[in-house]
């Protein structure tokens, strides 16, 4: 059997830059995909331990595992709307009802003088006139509902990307790390193993992290909301712990849910309106977003994964403001595991040994 030429060193090096540039440009043309396949990732890592304790704890297969963790995952996702939906109904008829009261009392604000010792303000000179609704406001509003029926068909179809990408990467990927292990030559394959299981182990800690503080955040608002009176204020708690896992959206969407709560339903202690009560709502809101934000989540996730906060607050604030929430929860254990990757280079360049002889690695996770 004729041997097969080697290519040259020249050749090889030539071969991989292409690779590279390959990859690079398929990643470029096609990055509105990232986002939805990323979130994919994410969600079939958070359900996988599950799929992975049926598979192993009953007799059922890990398919099977698979869509009944599937199944069961979206009824709970669906089930959060459907529950809270004729809540929501409600509430919006009862401001309807209330709206024109509401303005009133508005107007009223906006009219009479506020005196703070010696000084006197004036309201209509910073807050805004309520403006009227006329049949000239129609036309504009009209015209953006093709805006948002463009809109919402677009992410009807990145959500169905990325629901489908979820059960695939749940179904199979389990299987990447060895994949990733096999493309390895033979003598990188051990360190391949090892430097995959520290990722995991980094990754791990992070969504701990994560689950450590959101769960912290349902606390702390059920109690700040409990003390000054917040109708359902447990149930607000908890779901601005749980929307704290998304940065931007959850900060926004659980705000607004509270004032709106605070602002129809007022206080079940203090005898105030229900305007000032939605303005002390806001006011506490602030505070507790600036104090988590800026300090709580920096701590937990910096002591989790063995960081500086300071790393961590301005790691998540930077890719905040250049790239969104999905990039701001994805920025600490990036960095982390590109930290491994460097520290792991660092040590074979130098001719060091990469890997502690007494540290453990689960590589039976990456066959399994």
């Amino acid at each position: 059997m004729m041997q097969q030429e080697k290519w040259s060193k020249e050749a090889r090096y030539g071969a991989l830059a292409s690779l590279i540039i390959l990859v690079i440009g398929v990643l470029w043309y096609f990055r509105a995909v990232i986002n939805p396949l990323v979130i994919a990732a994410i969600m079939a890592y958070i359900t996988y331990p599950i799929v992975r304790f049926l598979s192993t704890r009953t007799r059922l297969s890990h398919g099977a595992a698979v869509v009944i963790v599937y199944i069961l995952t979206i009824l709970v996702m669906a089930s959060a709307p459907a529950m809270i939906t004729p809540v929501i109904v409600g509430q919006v008829r009862l401001f309807t009802v209330n709206f024109e009261s509401l303005a009133t009392h508005y107007a009223e604000l906006r009219s009479t003088p506020v005196q703070f010792m010696e000084w006197v303000f004036y309201p209509q000179e910073f807050l805004p006139d309520v403006p009227q609704f006329s049949a000239d406001m129609l036309s504009p509003i009209a015209e953006s509902v093709f805006v948002v029926v463009g809109a919402v068909t677009k992410n009807f179809i990145w959500v169905m990307v990325m629901m489908i990408s979820w059960f695939y990467f749940l179904q199979d990927g389990h299987r990447f790390g060895e994949g990733i292990v096999n493309i390895a030559p033979d003598n990188l394959q051990g360190d391949i193993r090892k430097l995959l299981g520290q990722l995991r182990f980094v990754w791990a800690d992070y969504m701990r992290s994560q689950l450590t503080f959101m769960l912290a955040v349902g606390v702390v608002d059920s109690i700040v909301w409990l003390i000054v009176g917040l109708p359902g204020a447990v149930m607000l708690g908890f779901f601005t712990g749980l929307t704290s896992f998304v940065h931007e959206v959850g900060a926004i969407v659980s705000g607004v849910l509270s004032v709106g709560v605070a602002l129809l339903e007022g206080s079940a202690y203090f005898s105030m309106s229900n305007f000032w009560f939605a303005v002390l709502v806001l006011v506490l809101y602030l505070i507790l977003t600036a104090v988590k934000n800026f300090w709580l989540r920096p701590v937990i996730v910096g002591r989790t994964v063995h960081i500086h906060p300071g790393i961590v607050l301005v790691s998540i604030l930077g890719a905040l403001v250049l790239h969104g929430a999905l990039a701001a929860f994805l920025v600490v254990p990036v960095l982390l595991s590109l930290w491994i990757i460097a520290k792991y280079l660092r040590c074979r360049v130098l001719g060091l040994h990469p890997f502690p002889a007494d540290e453990e690695f689960p590589i039976s996770e990456l066959s399994s």
